[in-house]
C-alpha cells in the first residue's frame, strides 16, 4: 500500500488537521522496504481500516465508474460476475490500469483470471458453483489441523454451512476420533 495515496484519500475525507496529522504519523511510522514509503503493519488494527479505506476506492471505481452491479470484495479478494465475457475483459484491464495508474497496486497473475462460473469459483476458502458451494480441500485440511476443544462449534458451523454430504461425515467421524473415542 502506497503510503502517499492513503494518505491524499485521508485528505480528501478527514477534515480536522489534528487528527490528520495523527493518522499521517500513524501511517508513516512503518515502512514495508527500507527507504521506500509503502506498507502497513501486518496485524495492526489501524492497517486493516486503512486497507478499507484505501480499497474503497476501487469499489467506488468499480461499482460508479464501470457501473456493474455484480461485485464482491473481502479484504484484497473481490470478484465481478458480468455475464458478457466482451465486457468482463474490458472490465479486467480498466481495474488493472486503475490498481497500478491509482492506487499503485499490482494485481498477481495467477489471481487475475476470467472464468465461467459453472466451472466452479474459489472465494474467501469456498468453491462456489451454480448448484451450490462447498469448502476448499486446503480449507478442510488446515481445519483438521486446527480443531480443538475450543473450536468445535464454530468449525461445525462452517462445515455444516458450507460443506457438502462428503465433508459432513468425515467431519462428524474427526470429532468422534478426536474428542469421543476415548470416553
Amino acid at each position: 500500500m502506497d503510503q502517499g495515496v492513503l494518505l491524499k484519500i485521508l485528505s480528501f475525507r478527514v477534515k480536522d488537521s489534528a487528527t490528520f496529522n495523527l493518522l499521517k504519523e500513524i501511517i508513516t511510522s512503518y515502512t514495508a522496504i527500507p527507504g521506500q514509503k509503502v506498507g502497513m503493519p501486518i496485524g495492526n488494527l489501524a492497517s486493516q481500516i486503512f486497507a478499507n479505506i484505501y480499497l474503497n476506492e476501487l469499489d467506488r471505481f468499480i461499482v460508479h465508474r464501470l457501473k456493474t452491479k455484480n461485485y464482491l470484495r473481502y479484504g484484497d479478494d473481490f470478484i465481478v460476475i458480468e455475464p458478457d465475457m466482451g465486457r468482463l475483459e474490458l472490465f479486467k484491464n480498466q481495474i488493472i490500469r486503475f490498481l497500478n495508474n491509482e492506487l499503485k497496486l499490482t494485481v498477481n497473475p495467477k489471481s487475475d483470471k476470467i472464468i465461467k462460473v459453472r466451472h466452479g469459483l474459489k472465494l474467501l476458502g469456498i468453491k462456489f458453483w451454480p448448484s451450490g458451494r462447498t469448502l476448499t480441500k486446503r480449507n478442510l485440511l488446515r481445519l483438521e489441523k486446527r480443531l480443538n476443544i475450543n473450536n468445535i462449534s464454530s468449525y461445525s458451523g462452517l462445515i455444516k454451512q458450507h460443506g457438502n454430504y462428503k465433508q459432513i461425515k468425515r467431519f462428524d467421524w474427526l470429532l468422534y476420533e478426536k474428542f469421543l473415542a476415548d470416553l
